[in-house]
């Protein structure tokens, strides 16, 4: 079901008057709350000033101990009826004289105030309030402390309006008010209502106007113009419009007699094209057949490079091996060459131990001569004891008994020049053995030399073969190690030669598939002259009912 719409003047009033009710309403709220506020703050400063004037009035009279219910009294409390405003002076909370009367007629003296008020009065506090009932009326009230001359608080002045008359005033200023609010809101909506049947009315006749121009009718006026600028622009806009509209049909006309003339011309192209198509994929079959010839070709190639790099492989690998035990040989070499070296070093430490020997057997054959020349020595020195010994003897032969004594030291000595004679010989004996011994390790220490010396000779022939036989490994290795590279160059040179044919087949092939791809592409692409050819005649077709279409405008 179709939705129900609103009228325009009917949402231009929605649109305005709703906000400007709500403002007013608000507004006016906001006045009268203000007012009423205002209105109570002015009641009770007036209330505090009429019972100051009271409190004024009767402390004199309360200072002097002259205070009296006397007309003089009273005249001043009636003086301020005239302004709505009752009067009341209280000793401590009891009414002493006061302007309020009694439902009876008579002046309400010698009654008492609401309960709690004197308890604040008399601690020098100011009492306000609404609502307080005196006399079966209520009133807006103030109580203010009157003093002694010794500032002690005796009693409390009172001023009080009726509440019924606040009420009447905040009723009145209400109704003016809410008066006010209601003039507004007319006069409001009557400017609201003039300015929507202002806009109202151009909007119809451009509504009127789209209407027409849907319709086809592009040779009718637009509306008048407006003096509101939105609404103009939006005229202005319907105008370019219709100009735009007419030079499109105007030019959709002219382009439709030249898009058929191009259809018949694109069409003579195509089948021109398709002709055309034809021999190019001739052209390509033969290209694909050279190309599937070169890629057998480079294929055979390939094949056989890959055989010659298998024998550079081979090679290799023997050149690696022979490389590897040829360095065997020269490791193997140079520990022999080590240990010659090791033999050629003990050889002279043999040497050097030999000529140690033989000088040590010759210097102990010079401490042997020594030993030789002492046991000589001791010799003659046993003789020349012997010698003594005999002439003691002699001597104490001759001395009788007092050479007793010395004659058994003589046989001593006589005995033990025998033992060392005996001893003497023994060593020199001994030391002739040694002599012997000696002079035969000396001869066996010479031979151990000189043969030593040969076979030094022999080992430095020995290790000069060696340096020699290293010197040719050394030559072989390097000439192996020259051979291994050539074959890793060469087999790099390979690698270069099969990655190259390579290259050369994936490019015969790309190109082989290049001639499939670009016959595919040419026959795709008859295929589209023959969809192009359908789709001009079927572009004829449209240009004729699109011909048909703009003829529903009339200029």
């Amino acid at each position: 079901m179709k939705k129900q719409k609103l009228p325009f003047l009917v949402t231009s009033m929605l649109i305005g008057l709703i906000p400007l009710f709500v403002a007013s309403a608000t507004i006016s709220l906001v006045a009268i709350h203000k007012m009423k506020s205002n209105l109570e703050e002015d009641v009770y400063l007036r209330l505090q000033a009429a019972s100051t004037a009271v409190r004024e009035y009767f402390e004199w009279d309360i200072d002097e101990d002259i205070l009296a219910v006397d007309d003089a009294s009273l005249g001043f409390i009636d003086s301020y009826t005239s302004q709505d405003i009752e009067l009341t002076l209280f000793l401590e909370d009891v009414r002493f004289i006061t302007s309020i009367y009694k439902e009876d007629g008579e002046r309400n003296i010698g009654t008492k105030s609401a309960e709690g008020i004197w308890e604040d009065v008399k601690q020098g506090k100011e009492y306000y309030a609404a609502g307080t009932v005196i006399g079966g009326k209520k009133y807006y009230v103030c109580y203010i402390p009157v003093y002694s001359s010794s500032d002690e608080v005796v009693g409390m002045a009172f001023a009080g309006i009726p509440e019924s008359i606040v009420g009447d005033n905040i009723a009145d200023n209400t109704k003016t008010i809410v008066l006010v609010f209601i003039c507004v809101a007319v006069i409001c909506a009557a400017a609201i209502i003039g300015v929507g049947l202002k806009i109202r009315k151009p909007i119809i006749g451009i509504a009127d106007y789209t209407h027409l121009l849907s319709s086809g009718s592009l040779g009718i006026d637009v509306a008048d113009a407006s003096s509101i600028k939105e609404i103009s622009l939006l005229i202005d806009s319907a105008q370019r419009l219709q100009n735009n509209l007419k030079n499109i049909i105007s030019e959709v006309d002219d382009k439709t007699a030249r898009l058929n003339q191009n259809v018949k011309m694109i069409h003579s192209g195509i089948q021109t094209s398709n002709e055309a198509t034809e021999g190019i994929v001739d052209a390509v079959n033969e290209l694909s057949q050279s190309s599937a010839n070169i890629a057998e070709s480079v294929q055979s190639t390939a094949e056989a490079m890959q055989n010659v790099g298998e024998s550079i492989l081979s090679i290799a690998e023997s050149v690696v091996s022979a490389e590897k035990e040829a360095q065997g040989i020269e490791m193997i070499s140079s520990e022999a060459k080590d240990n010659l070296s090791l033999l050629i070093d003990a050889n002279k430490n043999t040497v050097t131990i030999s000529e140690d020997v033989v000088m040590g057997i010759d210097e102990a054959n010079e401490s042997i001569e020594h030993i030789r020349k002492a046991a000589d020595a001791i010799t003659s020195i046993a003789s020349q004891t012997s010698m003594l010994a005999l002439n003691a003897s002699i001597e104490a032969a001759r001395a009788g008994e007092a050479g007793a004594g010395f004659s058994v030291v003589a046989d001593s000595i006589q005995t033990l020049a025998g033992e060392s004679d005996k001893s003497a010989k023994e060593i020199q004996s001994i030391i002739d053995e040694i002599i012997d011994k000696s002079r035969n390790n000396v001869q066996l220490a010479n031979q151990i030399k000189k043969v030593v010396d040969s076979e030094g000779n022999a080992l430095s022939t020995v290790s000069d073969s060696f340096d020699k036989v290293n010197d040719k490994i050394n030559i072989t290795v390097d000439t192996i190690h020259n051979i291994s590279k050539e074959v890793d160059a060469l087999n790099q040179d390979k690698e270069k030669v099969l990655e190259e044919v390579h290259s050369l087949s994936v490019v015969s092939e790309k190109n082989a598939a290049s001639c499939e791809e670009t016959t595919d592409s040419i026959k795709e692409l008859r295929e589209n002259m023959e969809m192009i050819n359908f789709q001009t005649t079927d572009t004829k077709s449209i240009s004729e009912e699109l011909k048909e279409s703009v003829a529903y405008f009339k200029l």
